[in-house]
């Protein structure tokens, strides 16, 4: 088992537009995954999720899926509790008929509330969420992104908790975020490592499975501004990163979110896989 490496949305070399094509386009690429963007709406119908499905098991691509940015598990609106809801569980449900292994998603933001308010609502909301999944009987991870801005529900804490707690949500690593919100800056091979073992001691067999995105990032004091190509500013940097992921084992997806997508999916896979060669 090692890692694997795709964009987020269709690979910039890819001459088609949909789904079924990017994933034709990313084995082309030698890449081996892809996140299908929904972060608009969801469109993809059930016929044309089972095609995908097809098409990603023949060439090996494993899939997953960003949900609506249209999400706020902490609001106590009923009708916007009711839209997040609802945007979560389209992608996930489309995502399952993709063959897809999980659904990313932005948890929310504080506004007035504590933390720990902000907590119990988001809780109540993926609780709903997955008692209807259950009901469908759709098996997929729920992805609680770490977020990139203070304002922001989803610090590294906050979703590790989130995914003791609840049988189907798991962190989804932005290591980008969690280096521009300064929850875990990111300098050395050290820093990943620390990150990782503080993972295997909260959420035992995770690294094994682990969800990623990556980039570099542009940010302030209160965090996030915006994603930025590898060789930018070398912040967070990502050759440590797979070195540190060759030399102990771990395993799981790599989501490139760089504006160079597929680009620098590809230039993280070559380090990867050089890093590799030298853990041997």
């Amino acid at each position: 088992m090692h890692v694997r490496f795709g964009p987020g949305g269709i690979p910039i070399q890819c001459k088609g537009t949909s789904s079924m094509e990017g994933v034709a386009c990313c084995a082309e690429l030698g890449l081996t995954a892809m996140e299908i963007e929904f972060v608009q709406g969801v469109r993809m119908k059930k016929e044309s999720a089972q095609e995908v499905k097809a098409v990603a098991g023949r060439l090996d691509i494993s899939l997953s899926s960003h949900a609506p940015y249209f999400v706020n598990l902490c609001s106590l609106e009923p009708a916007k509790e009711k839209t997040s809801q609802r945007n979560i569980l389209q992608a996930a449900e489309i995502t399952y008929h993709a063959g897809g292994s999980i659904t990313v998603f932005h948890p929310g933001y504080y506004q007035k509330l504590t933390p720990e308010e902000a907590y119990r609502q988001a809780k109540k909301n993926l609780e709903q969420i997955e008692e209807k999944l259950k009901q469908k009987k759709i098996k997929i991870r729920l992805g609680a992104e770490c977020v990139g801005k203070k304002s922001q529900f989803g610090g590294l804490n906050e979703v590790i908790r989130l995914s003791q707690e609840l049988e189907h949500v798991v962190p989804v690593l932005d290591f980008s975020h969690l280096h521009a919100r300064r929850d875990f800056p990111f300098q050395t091979k050290e820093d990943y490592r620390r990150l990782f073992a503080l993972l295997d001691k909260e959420l035992p067999g995770y690294t094994k499975q682990f969800h990623a995105h990556f980039s570099e990032i542009n940010y302030s004091d209160k965090g996030e501004l915006n994603h930025l190509a590898l060789g930018t500013k070398n912040e967070p940097p990502f050759e440590p990163l797979m070195e540190m992921l060759a030399e102990h084992g771990y395993a799981g997806t790599i989501i490139s979110e760089t504006p160079r997508l597929d680009y620098d999916a590809q230039k993280m896979q070559r380090a990867y896989e050089k890093a590799l060669k030298h853990a041997r």
